[in-house]
């Protein structure tokens, strides 16, 4: 599928987890189930889908029915999505959905606002992205930086300094922290001295 120049962003789908589904919905093999799925953000809701599930030992299906607002008006969708499953070494199976446009299995389908029907990531064009793929430059090292503070469990320090040492964490494995920082830092350095070279270039 083409989204005709539209750049599709993973951030702004409604997400269907097979794993989620199951677990959330209470959905075992050899059931029959239907229900509201939802889906919130800071606690206002900013979807739904109706869902009918249909479950044998070892395949199924879900039918999701929803709203959708397309170039020409409110409509009504109905989509059908295929389950099966494979048997696991250890006892019980994985389950799979299949894309209603490409029939390829996955773990996650997600509902795009421009495209009728749920999807996998790979089944439009261009494939889409997380915003830490679309940040460039000093953002992206930034993200990177603060990120590696939050891992640290580090409230403390900024990104003018080192990483600040949390209390009960080994030196050996604040080093190593301490050690990434300091590249993304030498990359942070590297981008800003290229950005005023070409500055001075063209100014």
């Amino acid at each position: 599928m083409s989204g005709y120049g539209w750049r599709p962003h993973i951030e702004s789908a409604l997400c269907i987890s097979v794993r989620d589904f199951f677990s959330r919905a209470g959905i075992k093999p050899s059931c029959w189930a239907s229900g509201t799925w939802t889906w919130s953000s800071y606690g206002e809701k900013i979807g739904a889908v109706g869902y009918a599930i249909n479950l044998g030992n070892d395949s199924g299906e879900l039918r999701l029915t929803y709203n959708w607002s397309s170039d020409n008006g409110p409509q009504d969708v109905e989509c059908v999505v295929r389950l099966s499953s494979k048997p696991l070494h250890y006892g019980g199976r994985r389950w799979y959905m299949h894309c209603p446009y490409t029939g390829r299995r996955c773990l996650k389908l997600y509902k795009f606002g421009s495209i009728e029907k749920f999807c996998c990531r790979t089944a439009i064009r261009p494939l889409p992205t997380y915003a830490s793929q679309r940040v460039g430059g000093t953002d992206r090292i930034f993200s990177q930086r603060w990120a590696l503070r939050r891992r640290m469990g580090d409230d403390f320090s900024d990104l003018f300094g080192e990483p600040y040492r949390p209390k009960g964490m080994h030196w050996h494995t604040f080093q190593r922290y301490a050690d990434r920082d300091a590249e993304l830092e030498r990359r942070e350095g590297g981008y800003v001295q290229r950005l005023i070279q070409r500055l001075e270039r063209y100014g």
